[in-house]
C-alpha cells in the first residue's frame, strides 16, 4: 500500500510535514515548523516548548514512534526529504534522531547549518549543528545532498530532485516513483522570479512523467501582488538613488535575491552595503558556492555592522578575524549616512539612537506584509520606531511563490490525477478556481491517511 498522511501546511501557511508511506519504506517531504500553530500556546522567548513531548501532546508535532530523540524504540521512519532552506520547511528535524538521513540540496545544508551556528536559543540536545572554541564546527545530523540530475532511492521510493525558483537559493521540487504510482511535490515555487526557467524545468519534467497525484503550494491564492523581481530591482535602485542621507533596508536573512539587489543599488549609486552580522555570516558560508553567484565579503562595496552588545559568539569571533577592517559600528554609519545602504531589522532598532538617522533618510521595507496577529505587533512597533526617526517606509516586494494564474497553468500542464494544495490559508479557494480543468481536488485534513 501507498498513502500520504499530511502532519502540517493543511489550511495554513507552512509547516510542511507529509508522510509518505510505500510497502516498507517510509519517508517525509519536509518537516518543517508550525509557527501559527506554536503560537497559539506559547510566546517565546517568556515560554517555549522545551523537548519534543510538549509539541507531540499540542498535536503539533506527530506522533511516530521511534522518531524522536526521547523514544528509545528504532526509527521507523527511512529519511526525511527537505526541499528548502525555510524553517517552516526543515526546523523540526532538530527533535529527530541524529540517525535519521535528512536529504536535502547542499545549498539548503549550509545555510541550515550557518544559521544554526548563529543561533544561541536552542538547548543543547536540539541543537543541529554547533560552534566552540575546543571544538570548533560539528554537525550532528547525518546530511545527505544532491543537486539537479542525481535520483535518490530510499527503499522501494525512488526520487528525482529538480530545482524550482523561491525567494531563497536550494530549493526544490520533487518527482517521486512509488510501487503504486507517481508523485510530484512543488515546495515552493514561483514564475516571476529571476530564475523561472528553473521552475519551467519542475514543470515541464513532471509533465512528461504523468503523475497520479501532485501536491502544490498554493500560498498566493489570496492576496497576491503582481511584482517581479525586475520591477523590485528598479524600484529600489530609485529610491536609494534620489536618497540624500541614509537608506536603510529591511528584508529576511535568507533572500538572496533581495540581498543582491541592495547590494546592486547600493553599488549602482555609489555607496556601500552594510549587512549585519548574521547576513555576513551566511555570506561567509556561501560565497564559495559557484552556482550561487554571489558577492563575497571582500567586495569594496561591502561593509559589516556589528551591534553594541557585550558577549560576542564564536561565529563573530570567526567574522572579526577573517574581516576585522570591514566592521564598522554606529558612531561610523552615523558619520557616513550619505555613503551607505545599511540592512536593518525591527531587531535593530536600539541602535538608532546612536546611529540618529539624518532628515533625507529612508527606510525600504522588502519583505511580505504581515500576515498574522503576531508579524502585524512587529510590523507596529517597526512603524513606531520609523515615526520616531522621521524615517519615510518604502514597500517593495516580489513574492517567493507563484501566482495564481501562473499556479492554474502549472496544475494544466502537469494534469494531474488527482491535487493535494498545501502551504495555503484557503485550500477550497483553489479548488473552486480550477474546477473547469476537471482534475480531483483533495483538501488534505491534518493527520489523516490518504491511500495512492
Amino acid at each position: 500500500m501507498t498513502s500520504l498522511t499530511f502532519y502540517g501546511g493543511t489550511g495554513e501557511i507552512g509547516g510542511n510535514k507529509i508522510l509518505l508511506r510505500d510497502g516498507s519504506t517510509s519517508i517525509f517531504l519536509d518537516f518543517g515548523k508550525n509557527f501559527g500553530r506554536e503560537r497559539q500556546f506559547y510566546d517565546e522567548p517568556y515560554l517555549s516548548p522545551r523537548e519534543e513531548k510538549h509539541l507531540i501532546y499540542l498535536g503539533i508535532l506527530p506522533k511516530i514512534r521511534g522518531l524522536y530523540k526521547k523514544d528509545d524504540a528504532e526509527p521507523s521512519i527511512d529519511a526525511i526529504v527537505l526541499s528548502h532552506p525555510h524553517a517552516d520547511h526543515w526546523d523540526y528535524i532538530r527533535y529527530v534522531k541524529n540517525s535519521v538521513p535528512i536529504f536535502c540540496g547542499e545549498t539548503t545544508k549550509t545555510m541550515i547549518v550557518a544559521k544554526e551556528l548563529a543561533s544561541a536559543g536552542q538547548r543543547a540536545e536540539y541543537k543541529i549543528a554547533n560552534l566552540t572554541s575546543n571544538q570548533g564546527q560539528q554537525v550532528f545530523k547525518k546530511f545527505q545532498t544532491f543537486r539537479t540530475g542525481d535520483v535518490l532511492n530510499i527503499g522501494s521510493i525512488k526520487l528525482e530532485p529538480i530545482h524550482v525558483d523561491h525567494s531563497v537559493p536550494g530549493a526544490y521540487g520533487f518527482i517521486i516513483y512509488t510501487s503504486n504510482g507517481v508523485i510530484a511535490y512543488t515546495g515552493d515555487f514561483r514564475l516571476h522570479g529571476p530564475k523561472a526557467t528553473m521552475s519551467m524545468e519542475f514543470i515541464h519534467k513532471a509533465k512528461q512523467a504523468h503523475p497520479d497525484v501532485l501536491i502544490t503550494e498554493a500560498t498566493n491564492i489570496v492576496d497576491a501582488k503582481m511584482v517581479s523581481e525586475s520591477e523590485v530591482e528598479e524600484k529600489i535602485r530609485h529610491i536609494v538613488s534620489t536618497t540624500r542621507r541614509l537608506a536603510l533596508a529591511g528584508f529576511y536573512l535568507n533572500d538572496i535575491d533581495r540581498l543582491t539587489t541592495f547590494w546592486q543599488a547600493a553599488k549602482t549609486n555609489g555607496r556601500q552595503l552594510t549587512v549585519s552580522t548574521k547576513q555576513a555570516w551566511m555570506i561567509h558560508n556561501l560565497q564559495g558556492d559557484k552556482h550561487l553567484n554571489l558577492f563575497g565579503l571582500e567586495d569594496p562595496n561591502v561593509l559589516i555592522f556589528q551591534r553594541e552588545k557585550k558577549r560576542q559568539y564564536e561565529w563573530e569571533k570567526t567574522l572579526k578575524q577573517h574581516y576585522p577592517d570591514k566592521i564598522v559600528d554606529s558612531y561610523y554609519v552615523n558619520a557616513h549616512q550619505d555613503e551607505l545602504l545599511l540592512a536593518a531589522s525591527f531587531f535593530d532598532m536600539n541602535e538608532m539612537v546612536e546611529v540618529q538617522p539624518e532628515p533625507g533618510s529612508v527606510y525600504i521595507l522588502s519583505q511580505s506584509e504581515p500576515f498574522n496577529e503576531e508579524m502585524e505587533i512587529d510590523y507596529n512597533k517597526l512603524l513606531n520606531w520609523l515615526e520616531i526617526c522621521g524615517l519615510p517606509l518604502y514597500q517593495v516586494h516580489a513574492s517567493g511563490h507563484i501566482n495564481p494564474d501562473e499556479l492554474k497553468w502549472a496544475i494544466r500542464e502537469i494534469n494531474p490525477g488527482k491535487l493535494y494544495p498545501v502551504h495555503t490559508e484557503r485550500p477550497k479557494l483553489l479548488a473552486t478556481y480550477i474546477r473547469d480543468l476537471k482534475i480531483e481536488v483533495v483538501c488534505p485534513q491534518n493527520g489523516m491517511e490518504y491511500p495512492l
